[in-house]
């Protein structure tokens, strides 16, 4: 038996006003171990300040946190509401600090800045003044996002993290060819030899990282011949995310599993890995036919909600493509021939549905 692991390190930063955030941040995270970590044979560990660091005088409080939590760190998440936070003695926040240092490794910094409202009855002038003013910084040089809910922000989250995580996955299986020629190894690969009684493991623990629980054993099964390759792999992740995210009437939990069990049934296999690779074209018309299902019931019983999905998902698609309102709706108006518009709110529910379906085309192409 081969134990396969990779671990990923997420560390959370904020001032003490996104506590609300930070636990959903964490839930959404232990979702995803649960929905997809034993599958990938990756789990992506969190950590906070609060409940991960511990007692240590040889530093300012700041450089503690940096050497316990921010530089082991593979992803930083950075939330953000009515406070900056207090100096460091090198900058003006121990988040910002976080972030700069972070960004200066080159280490994916992702920044969330919360338009809750109303603001905490004891907000100070000052603190949203110096929070103002980072956050137009960060809005011109990088990526940020914004929420303007708690149950927005899980859903966005949710779908970053993803991405994040198979990004970074993904740059890990292209390095790893390189590392191998040089001996180096990310991953943990042991041999287990014996009953459960005695218990031999032989192998490399030079880089073994420590669980707090151990993980599941992951039983890595040979792969056969003509079976899916692990981008169509991916790409069923993706596919079945993308329906359980349309779900309604069921939890997060409950749609991914009741979407999996529908695929499976679907397609007869104990296990996607086994899918045959020319069997792969059925799943995506299976999952097209599905999506075009729930986007129609959502868009007569919940038109509100289908047409906040659609433009959601243009705007996402819009900024992984690089485009700006500015250069992109009058091309999509001139390529569409439709009236031209300046926001997606002007369109009718046919227009908005025509202008999603072509983002998408674009998005498919460019990506």
């Amino acid at each position: 038996m081969t134990n396969k692991v990779d671990l990923l390190h997420l560390t959370l930063c904020g001032p003490g006003d996104v506590h609300n955030e930070i636990a959903i941040a964490r839930k959404v995270i232990d979702s995803w171990n649960t929905q997809h970590g034993d599958g990938l044979g990756l789990l992506v560990k969190h950590q906070y300040w609060k409940t991960d660091s511990y007692p240590d005088a040889s530093d300012r409080g700041q450089g503690i946190i940096n050497r316990q939590l921010i530089d082991p760190a593979d992803i930083l998440v950075c939330i953000f509401w009515s406070r900056f936070g207090s100096p460091t003695g090198v900058a003006d926040s121990g988040t910002e600090e976080e972030i700069r240092r972070g960004i200066d490794s080159r280490k994916h910094v992702a920044i969330y800045f919360s338009d809750l409202d109303p603001l905490p009855p004891d907000s100070d002038a000052s603190q949203l003044c110096r929070l103002e003013a980072f956050r137009r910084e960060m809005l011109s040089r990088s990526l940020s996002w914004s929420f303007r809910s708690r149950k927005e922000f899980r859903e966005l989250f949710a779908g970053h993290l993803a991405k994040v995580v198979h990004e970074l996955r993904q740059k890990a299986e292209q390095a790893e060819p390189r590392q191998k020629a040089v001996g180096a190894r990310k991953t943990i690969k042991q041999k287990m030899v014996g009953g459960t009684g005695n218990v031999q493991i032989g192998g490399n623990l030079e880089n073994l990282h420590h669980y707090a629980t151990p993980p599941k054993v992951r039983v890595v099964m040979e792969r056969r011949e003509g079976s899916i390759s692990p981008e169509q792999g991916k790409e069923i992740h993706v596919w079945i995310e993308a329906l359980a995210e349309a779900t309604s009437g069921k939890t997060r939990s409950e749609a991914f599993k009741h979407w999996w069990s529908r695929f499976k049934n679907k397609f007869k296999v104990a296990k996607y890995e086994t899918l045959l690779s020319e069997d792969f074209p059925k799943v995506r018309d299976w999952y097209r036919q599905q999506m075009g299902i729930l986007t129609r019931k959502m868009k007569r019983k919940a038109p509100e909600k289908w047409q906040n999905s659609r433009m959601g998902s243009i705007k996402t698609a819009m900024k992984e493509m690089g485009r700006t309102n500015e250069n992109y709706y009058p091309e999509l108006a001139a390529r569409l021939k439709i009236s031209t518009f300046t926001s997606l709110a002007e369109l009718t529910r046919t227009d908005l549905e025509r202008v999603y379906s072509r983002v998408m085309n674009d998005k498919r192409k460019e990506l």
